[in-house]
């Protein structure tokens, strides 16, 4: 399965590497060019200098995870990156939104018939590399086509299936001992 990623600083940089580490085909973006071409000389990780780009490099039905910054952001991109996606693709917001705003953007995204999923990632930089603990919102169906991903990336049983859009508000079920 391809991933196309949005953002590259920590979190993000390192749930790339996690995904090709997993056997996912990444295609990464980040405003800063420089984070592209470093993210690229991984190996195995090719880059997009734009969202435009990043979705022409995805085949099929596209699943797009957004690792920005909350707030406008996260609208902006998503404003942007419906542009360029059909019914059916999906956009996962990986960072930890507040869940008024996951509703709210599910709302809009359904309206477009683009699938989305709130997803709480914790477990810093060390758990986006080696094993993040994700609390999954929305719906269900959506959450199926992709619950490998979650799982592949997650540590053991650290992912979760909340329901619906702005059910997940952190991932505290998640417990490293």
């Amino acid at each position: 399965m391809q991933i196309g990623l949005v953002g590259l600083g920590k979190m993000g940089y390192n749930l790339a590497l996690n995904l090709r580490n997993n056997n996912y085909e990444v295609v990464a973006h980040d405003v800063n060019e420089a984070s592209v071409d470093k993210i690229g000389e991984e190996g195995g990780i090719l880059g997009a200098y734009s969202l435009e780009s990043l979705c022409s490099k995805l085949k099929g039905r596209k699943v797009i995870w957004l690792m920005v910054p909350s707030g406008e952001i996260v609208d902006g991109v998503i404003e942007e990156l419906s542009e360029y996606l059909k019914p059916k693709d999906i956009v996962i917001d990986g960072g930890n939104s507040n869940f008024k705003d996951s509703v709210r953007r599910y709302n809009v995204l359904k309206e477009k018939q683009i699938e989305f999923l709130d997803c709480g990632t914790s477990g810093g930089t060390s758990g986006a590399l080696n094993g993040a603990c994700t609390m999954i919102g929305g719906d269900k169906s959506t959450f199926e086509y992709v619950e490998k991903v979650f799982k592949d990336i997650s540590l053991e049983n650290g992912y979760l299936y909340t329901g619906e859009a702005g059910r997940r508000h952190d991932a505290s079920h998640c417990r490293r001992f």
